[in-house]
């Protein structure tokens, strides 16, 4: 994912580089704290990536991170992660408003997602009904904004059928009404992908949910060391191989756009599996085989 405060040769590269890969989107994260800076209001870098939009022709998935520390209520009166929470009672019509208003701004922005992994502590801190609320709010925003707006649940990093029908379900806002697309993020093995998109589309279906599944997120590494999955340790090669098999599984069981990782990932140490699942090394954009698999996949796909 790229970020509003990333530099900004950087976004142009990522914008770029989707282009050249002949791929549709781009995952883009808003990250509201920043726009919404205590005390004024601060669209610099939303007006940026929008010209790139435009620019490279390239549809952006905006992904509304972050609530204005200064609004929020954190559950148990929690501190951490104080941007991760819902906003306190009496400013939810505040954050409503300011999604509307950045939906409103990012003009070549037509695709939104409620938030990044909100099933875990690090991605939204607060149980199902506190996301419902908090994405709920913001998915009222981007409608009255971008009525032609198609809104994305939050990509969640586990098939936990009890939460997703939660925040499917909840009783004060259900995300069932406010959204048009379902989404997991997938990884391990190919066969656990493959399994773990059926057992999504199962959850989604028990619950009433009848939209396409997206996967907003799915990668493997290519150093060898960090690549855990028998046939696919022999590094970038190996990658390339693992990409071409599994986005290939997910395409076929029904899934609506597939995420891949695009860059190798400087905000992970490199001891982690996520610094190295671009399909193009970083800051430089250099191609691995890995791109030249997507970029075949993509061609694929577009040629159906």
């Amino acid at each position: 994912m790229i970020y509003l405060n990333s530099p900004p040769a950087e976004q142009e590269a990522a914008f770029a580089t989707t282009a050249a890969a002949g791929l549709r989107y781009l995952r883009m994260d808003y990250a509201l704290g920043q726009v919404y800076p205590q005390g004024r209001v601060d669209f610099s870098a939303v007006d940026r990536v929008n010209a790139l939009a435009a620019a490279y022709g390239v549809d952006v998935l905006g992904v509304v991170t972050t609530t204005p520390w200064y609004i929020t209520a954190c559950p148990g009166g929690a501190t951490d992660h104080l941007d991760r929470c819902a906003p306190a009672p009496r400013y939810r019509a505040r954050w409503r408003r300011m999604v509307a208003r950045l939906a409103q701004r990012a003009s070549n922005v037509r695709f939104w997602e409620l938030g990044n992994e909100p099933d875990i502590g690090f991605g939204f801190v607060g149980p199902p009904s506190d996301y419902a609320s908090w994405a709920g709010l913001a998915a009222e925003g981007i409608r009255a904004a971008r009525p032609d707006a198609t809104i994305v649940i939050g990509g969640f990093a586990r098939v936990d059928g009890t939460y997703i029908k939660a925040a499917l379900r909840d009783k004060k806002r259900p995300l069932i009404d406010r959204v048009d697309v379902a989404n997991i993020h997938l990884r391990g093995t190919v066969r656990g992908v493959r399994a773990a998109f059926k057992r999504t589309q199962a959850i989604y279906r028990r619950a009433g949910f009848a939209g396409p599944l997206w996967v907003t997120e799915t990668g493997y590494p290519s150093r060898p060391e960090q690549q855990t999955q028998p046939g696919y340790q022999d590094g970038p090669r190996g990658q390339a191989r693992w990409l071409r098999r599994a986005l290939r599984a997910q395409v076929d069981l029904g899934a609506g756009a597939v995420f891949v990782t695009l860059r190798d990932n400087h905000e992970f140490p490199a001891t982690s599996p996520f610094s190295s699942e671009g399909i193009v090394t970083w800051p430089d954009a250099r191609p691995k085989p890995a791109f030249r698999a997507v970029q075949r996949l993509a061609a694929t796909a577009r040629s159906r």
